[in-house]
């Protein structure tokens, strides 16, 4: 086993308490398929529709062969199916927000677009590593810590998204801007959902280094 400091090995195993029942992945599963089934008709309106709904069956049956568990899963296993169902909903939210995005501007301007997407995205996955060491450092992560912080904030900024939304949608906004807001309601989605992914990282960091309580 490397060795490693203390207030890393307290990130590590943050949450490795945790049960997740098959039952719960099962209706994960159903709402997952009923959000690609509603991102079917959404495929429509992509550039190439059937290599988009190809594109949705395989995350689907990737999800459900990645997550599939028929035991409790216990252990540095929680890690994997958190980290595969936020990396599902990323994706999902991603594609659904770009295809919606993509339908207001013409396509001359496709791949310019597209380019900045890409480095947004980097800078916010760079942002969120510069997060997590930070908290890291701080020893955010011990048990004997104040673990209810960041949970609260992440919640508070839904409340405040979702009191946004309900704002523009009350006041008489053009179709095209209407899009264009749903699509950024979906890029926050998927961008939220990427700091689930981490636990990924956290599952094959355990896994190598066997860190053990």
């Amino acid at each position: 086993m490397k060795k490693i400091n203390e207030q890393t090995k307290s990130f590590l195993l943050y949450g490795i308490e945790d049960v997740i029942k098959p039952k719960e992945i099962y209706k994960l599963d159903g709402a997952i398929l009923f959000l690609v089934f509603l991102f079917f008709f959404l495929s429509e309106s992509a550039p190439s529709p059937f290599f988009s709904k190809v594109f949705l069956v395989i995350v689907y049956l990737g999800f459900v062969i990645l997550s599939f568990s028929r035991t409790e899963v216990t252990g540095k296993k929680v890690f994997w199916i958190i980290g595969i169902q936020s990396l599902t909903f990323s994706i999902l939210f991603c594609w659904a927000a770009t295809i919606l995005m993509l339908t207001t501007m013409k396509e001359e301007y496709y791949k310019r677009y597209l380019t900045i997407l890409v480095i947004i995205y980097i800078l916010v996955i760079a942002a969120y590593i510069f997060l997590i060491i930070t908290l890291i450092k701080k020893d955010i992560y011990n048990p004997s810590s104040s673990k209810k912080l960041a949970g609260g904030w992440c919640i508070t900024s839904f409340v405040l998204l979702g009191m946004g939304v309900a704002k523009v949608l009350s006041s008489s906004v053009e179709y095209t801007a209407m899009i264009r807001i749903a699509s950024l309601c979906f890029y926050f989605c998927s961008l939220g959902s990427i700091l689930g992914v981490f636990h990924l990282v956290k599952y094959f960091a355990v896994k190598k280094w066997e860190v053990e309580k």
